[in-house]
């Protein structure tokens, strides 16, 4: 995977009459293979800057570049092709589907997005839901599930795609102090 690159990023958010400004001309380059946390207090933009990288988001101001791809330029269902195929995202508040086991939530992007052979995405999904041990928890719903379990669930349904890029918006603060 090539390099991100961020140059002069910014972003405002309108709330009524009211423009707040999340990010004010943020430039970074993170190498391939890197471990990299932004760091701050609340409200410095964090969950913001990992939206924009994930393309969730876009950002007001700037050149944003993942995997060599303009991600600012990409359409909205562009943006969704290349977020599946590329990046795992480990949402802060999980964004599990409450209709879906532990199994359908890991399984769902390998189904919707990468559209994974059976036997294949059988596969992938026993051995992400192993590897974060909720094995015994796999036909159980969201609402049935602590926060840590939930968030377990959520590493588990990032790393299923095999993707290129994970972005982890307080991966840990959900687990207790072994699991994290």
């Amino acid at each position: 995977m090539e390099p991100i690159k961020a140059e002069n990023i910014s972003k405002d958010y309108t709330v009524g009459e009211v423009t707040i400004r999340a990010l004010d001309g943020v430039s970074f380059e993170i190498e391939p293979a890197s471990f990299v946390s932004f760091v701050g207090p609340s409200g410095s933009g964090k969950t913001t800057l990992l939206n924009l990288i994930g393309c969730l988001d876009k950002p007001t101001e700037g050149k944003l570049t993942v995997a060599d791809t303009d991600i600012i330029g990409l359409d909205r269902k562009q943006s969704a092709g290349f977020r599946g195929a590329n990046i795992g995202f480990i949402f802060q508040d999980f964004n599990l589907l409450p209709v879906l086991t532990v199994y359908e939530n890991i399984e769902y992007p390998l189904l919707m997005v990468q559209n994974v052979p059976t036997k294949e995405r059988q596969k992938r999904v026993a051995a992400v839901i192993e590897a974060v041990g909720m094995m015994d928890q796999k036909d159980k719903y969201p609402d049935q599930i602590s926060g840590g379990q939930k968030q377990r669930v959520a590493v588990a349904r990032a790393l299923v795609t095999n993707p290129k890029l994970v972005l982890a918006d307080e991966p840990t603060a959900h687990l207790d102090h072994k699991t994290a």
